[in-house]
Order: C-alpha cells, then sequence, then structure tokens
C-alpha cells in the first residue's frame, strides 16, 4: 500500500512540474506570437520608403495572374522609373519614392492596388481588374494632380495578358521594361 501510495505522490510531483513546463511553454508561444504580428508589417513593406516590399509584389503578382485568369480580366502594372535634378543619393531618391508612393495612395489607387518598390531607383504600381487604358488614365491623372517637384518620372506600363500570357513572361517583360529605363529608353 505504502509503495501506491509513493507512486501516486511520484505522480503527482510529475504532473505538478508538467503543468509548470506548459505554462512556461505557453507564455513562450504568446511571445513569439507577439513577435510575428509585430515583424509581418515589415516583412511585406520595404524599410526605408514604407512601400510593399519586392517579395510581397512578386508574391500578390503571382496570385492576381491566377485571378486574372479565372476571371478573365486584365491586370496591368506601372512601372515608374524616378530621377531627381541635383540630388542623386540614395537618401534623397528614397525619400521622393516614398512621396510618390505616398502621393499615389492618397486617393488615386483602390484599395486592393499594391504599390511596392520595385528597385532602388523604381517602383511598381499593380492594378487588378484594370486593361491598359485604365493604367494610363491613372499615370495622366496622377501627373495632373502632383507637381514633378524637381523629379522626372518615366514608366512603363504593362498588361495581362495583353502584352504577355503567363508568369514568366511577365516577369521578363518586367525585368526587360526596368532596364530600358534605366538605360533612358522610354519604349519597351
Amino acid at each position: 500500500m505504502r509503495r501506491d501510495l509513493m507512486d501516486t505522490g511520484e505522480l503527482n510531483k510529475e504532473l505538478s512540474s508538467t503543468k509548470a513546463r506548459l505554462a512556461e511553454l505557453e507564455a513562450q508561444n504568446t511571445k513569439l506570437i507577439t513577435q510575428l504580428q509585430r515583424l509581418f508589417p515589415e516583412a511585406i513593406h520595404d524599410q526605408d520608403t514604407q512601400l510593399y516590399s519586392n517579395a510581397y509584389f512578386h508574391t500578390r503578382l503571382k496570385e492576381e495572374i491566377v485571378r486574372s485568369e479565372r476571371y478573365r480580366h486584365y491586370l496591368s502594372l506601372i512601372l515608374i522609373h524616378v530621377e531627381l535634378k541635383d540630388r542623386q543619393s540614395t537618401q534623397q531618391i528614397t525619400r521622393e519614392i516614398s512621396r510618390i508612393g505616398r502621393e499615389l495612395m492618397s486617393g488615386l489607387t483602390r484599395r486592393n492596388d499594391v504599390v511596392a518598390l520595385y528597385s532602388k531607383r523604381q517602383m511598381i504600381v499593380m492594378l487588378p481588374e484594370t486593361g491598359p487604358r485604365g493604367a494610363a488614365l491613372l499615370m495622366n491623372r496622377f501627373m495632373s494632380t502632383f507637381p514633378n517637384n524637381g523629379r522626372r518620372m518615366t514608366c512603363s506600363i504593362l498588361s495581362y495578358p495583353n502584352d504577355a500570357t503567363n508568369i514568366e513572361m511577365v516577369l521578363n517583360q518586367i525585368h526587360e521594361r526596368s532596364e530600358n529605363l534605366f538605360r533612358g529608353v522610354t519604349k519597351a
């Protein structure tokens, strides 16, 4: 009988120890969830410009192409290259790209549009359910609403499925147009 009591006592100790360890693990889990919630916006946004990141853009591009195929609607992309008169430092370019992004999002783009950093001097605007004409109208409205303020912007509009018929072609076209804009070639 005494042996059974000892086994019960040991089981109670082990149960108590397990409960304490479980409480520790739950606290660690809560900390990790809090950190993840804090870091997630940083992962989808570029730290310097606060625009969506290039990685987030690529993820959303794949999703939007699938949606465009399924629902048979356009997807337009506007690649914008920024040059500044008299100022060429990285910080100045970054501030200007951030400013252009805020200008675009101040009522010109819709909630489901994505304004993302594409490269050091370039940003890209993804316009789901928008054809090439709608993308051109957006850029015309932008240019007429906001003065150039010492900046020179060139852009290239790509529409899916008109200009490219699959994700690889879209990515190749964006890359090629990006290179052309860096070289100063405005027709892509």
